[in-house]
């Protein structure tokens, strides 16, 4: 077996893992250098998202587990991120590679989807839930900022992956 041709595979992933790392400092610093008023970017999310339309099922939930553990390390939640980031980016790429095309559109549809899916979870679990005080308060001023703050890398994130993928691609890749 000749393993020559998996080089390019190999510094892809090591890119993304330096990428995924890079983000989660920026994301969970406590200077919020992402952040506009209330809304604060969820940075991963698109990024993880991005790197599960150009990677196989396995390798983008391994990505989203080791994006999640750094952000449950980070806030002290107890594996929610890396449950939620582990089967997000599964799914993506599980739609990517049976259903859909790899494109800008399918992108910022699965991003959003991704981003909303995410919120939507965290408001039902640890604010509905556990009574953690009043949700459309939290939801208006917190967390549709956010969203829409969010939204906004998902194509910054796509076209960083998409080139990041192309210039480190294996012969079976094309």
């Amino acid at each position: 077996m000749n393993y020559d041709n998996n080089k390019p595979k190999i510094k892809r992933r090591i890119i993304f893992v330096v990428a995924i790392i890079i983000t989660a400092i920026i994301q969970n610093t406590g200077a919020r250098v992402n952040g506009v008023f209330d809304a604060h970017a969820f940075l991963l999310i698109p990024l993880l998202i991005s790197i599960s339309m150009f990677e196989r099922e396995i390798v983008s939930a391994l990505l989203g587990a080791l994006a999640g553990l750094l952000w449950d390390l980070s806030v002290g939640v107890d594996g929610y991120n890396v449950l939620v980031f582990m089967l997000l980016c599964a799914v993506c790429s599980i739609l990517i590679n049976r259903l859909m095309q790899n494109n800008i559109i399918t992108a910022v549809v699965l991003g959003l989807s991704a981003v909303g899916a995410y919120i939507a979870l965290y408001i039902m679990i640890y604010i509905v839930l556990d009574g953690g005080g009043y949700p459309l308060s939290q939801i208006l001023r917190f967390y549709l900022p956010s969203f829409i703050f969010t939204s906004l890398f998902i194509p910054v994130y796509y076209f960083l992956v998409r080139v990041v993928f192309e210039s480190n691609r294996t012969v079976e890749e094309y």
